[in-house]
C-alpha cells in the first residue's frame, strides 16, 4: 500500500472563517502572494433603565477596514509587511447622553464618530526576530498597556486599555481609531521576554484640524515617550501561561492643571498589568479561567484627573462543554478622583468628586468564527465620582461579524 499523503492544510479563508468566505479561491490567491484585507463590523445597544441623570437607550457601530501588505512576498523586502487601517463610526454615547458618567459604558464609542483614516504602519523583523520595528501613521496603545483578554467587555473602562491617561493627557496618548506619526522597537532577548519603546507625536488632535486622520502635518504640544517589559511564559504561576507587564509613559507637552488655573509642563506616570490563566480544563487546551489585574498611577495630583486606576476581572472560556467557544466574564474597574481637584471643588463650594466604579457581567455566544452576540449588563456607582447621582443600571448587547 503506498504511504498517505499528508493532509493538505485548511485553507485561511473559508465559509467557515468568514461570512463572504474565500470569494471564489480569490481571497487565498491574494493571501498566498502577500495580500489580505479585512473587514468588520460591530455594534453595541445599551439602556440604563434605572439611575443616572436621566433613563435612556442608545446605539452605536463601528466598521472596520484594512489591508495587510507581506512585502517580502510582493517587492521580496526581507521580513517587512505594511498595514491600513480605516474606520467609520457612528450613534450616541450613553454615558454622555444619559448616565453622565465618566468611564464610557459603550467601548465603540469615542475618537470621532466619523470616517478616520487610522494606521499607516510600516513593520520589519530582524535578527530573526529578536528586533521588530513599526514607524508611520501608529495608534500607541496597540502595543502598550494593553491585553487579549480586556476587550472581552463591553465598557471603555476595561476594553482596550486603561482609560485614566486619556483623562490625563486629553489629547497626548492614542488608540483605536486615532493614530499619529511614530516609532516603537521591540526587542525580543528570549522566546518569553521583551522590552519595548515607542515615540509618538503628542498630540493627535491639532486643534481641531485632524478629525478623518488625514492631516498628516505634527501637532504642537511635545511628544509622547512609552516603555514596557514583559514575561510571557506559557509556564508562570500554576505552570499556566500568563503575561506579566510593567511600563511607564512620559509626554514633554502642556497641560491644564486639574482646577484649570495655570498651565503645568510635562505629565508621567507607570502601570502594572497581569494576565493569568487559572485553571485549564485539558492540557495544551484553551477552555479554562484566566484572570487580569490592572494599576494605573499617576501621582502628580495637581494635572491628572485620575492619579489612580484600578480593574480586575475573570474570563472562562467553555465554562459549558456544549460550548466550547463560548465566554462568561465578570470584571470591576475603578478610577479615583484627584485630591486637588476635591480641594478646588470644596474652595469653590462645588460638590466634590471621589471615584467612579463599573462592575460587568457578560456572556459571549459564540455562533460560528466570524459572528458573535454578547449580552452584557453593567452598574455604575457614583458617576462621575458624584455620590449625588443615582448609581445606573445599564443592560444591552454586543455584535460582531468578520466578513
Amino acid at each position: 500500500m503506498p504511504p498517505a499523503l499528508p493532509e493538505r492544510p485548511a485553507p485561511k479563508y473559508s465559509r467557515d472563517t468568514n461570512l463572504t468566505g474565500d470569494w471564489g479561491s480569490l481571497r487565498n490567491t491574494l493571501s498566498e502572494k502577500g495580500i489580505e484585507f479585512e473587514l468588520g463590523y460591530a455594534m453595541e445597544f445599551m439602556a440604563n433603565p434605572v439611575g443616572g441623570k436621566s433613563q435612556g437607550a442608545t446605539y452605536v457601530h463601528n466598521v472596520l477596514m484594512g489591508m495587510d501588505l507581506d512585502l517580502e512576498k510582493l517587492v521580496n523586502l526581507p521580513n517587512s509587511a505594511f498595514r491600513v487601517r480605516g474606520s467609520q463610526r457612528s450613534g450616541s454615547s450613553l454615558s454622555r447622553q444619559d448616565i453622565d458618567n465618566d468611564f464610557s459604558v459603550q467601548q465603540l464609542y469615542g475618537g470621532g464618530q466619523n470616517w478616520r483614516l487610522v494606521e499607516l504602519e510600516m513593520m520589519h523583523d530582524l535578527f530573526n526576530g529578536h528586533l521588530n520595528l513599526a514607524y508611520g501613521r501608529l495608534s500607541a496603545t496597540d502595543d502598550f498597556l494593553t491585553s487579549p483578554l480586556y476587550c472581552q467587555f463591553v465598557s471603555n473602562a476595561i476594553c482596550g486599555q486603561p482609560p485614566s491617561p486619556f483623562f490625563n493627557m486629553p489629547t497626548g496618548i492614542t488608540a483605536y481609531p486615532l493614530a499619529v506619526w511614530g516609532g516603537r522597537a521591540r526587542v525580543e532577548p528570549t522566546s518569553d521576554t521583551y522590552v519595548q519603546v515607542g515615540v509618538y507625536d503628542g498630540d493627535w488632535r491639532q486643534d481641531g484640524k485632524n478629525q478623518n486622520g488625514t492631516n498628516f502635518t505634527l501637532g504642537d504640544n511635545g511628544v509622547l515617550v512609552l516603555s514596557e517589559a514583559g514575561y510571557k511564559p506559557e509556564q508562570g504561576l500554576l505552570d499556566l501561561p500568563a503575561a506579566y507587564k510593567i511600563g511607564g509613559y512620559y509626554h514633554t507637552g502642556d497641560f491644564d492643571d486639574v482646577n484649570g488655573s495655570r498651565s503645568r509642563t510635562d505629565n508621567s506616570g507607570v502601570y502594572t498589568l497581569v494576565d493569568q490563566m487559572l485553571y485549564r480544563e485539558r492540557p495544551e487546551d484553551s477552555q479554562g479561567l484566566y484572570g487580569f489585574l490592572v494599576f494605573v498611577a499617576a501621582t502628580e495630583e495637581d494635572r491628572n484627573t485620575f492619579p489612580y486606576f484600578a480593574s480586575g476581572g475573570l474570563i472562562y472560556e467553555g465554562l459549558f462543554d456544549a460550548r466550547p467557544k463560548d465566554k462568561a466574564a465578570f470584571a470591576v474597574a475603578s478610577g479615583f478622583y484627584s485630591s486637588d481637584l476635591r480641594d478646588a471643588q470644596r474652595d469653590a463650594g462645588l460638590p466634590r468628586q471621589y471615584a467612579e466604579t463599573i462592575l460587568e457581567a457578560n456572556y459571549q455566544v459564540q455562533f460560528t468564527q466570524y459572528f458573535y452576540v454578547r449580552p452584557d449588563i453593567q452598574y455604575v456607582i457614583n458617576p462621575k465620582g458624584y455620590d449625588s447621582v443615582d448609581n445606573a443600571f445599564v443592560i444591552g448587547f454586543e455584535t460582531g461579524i468578520n466578513f
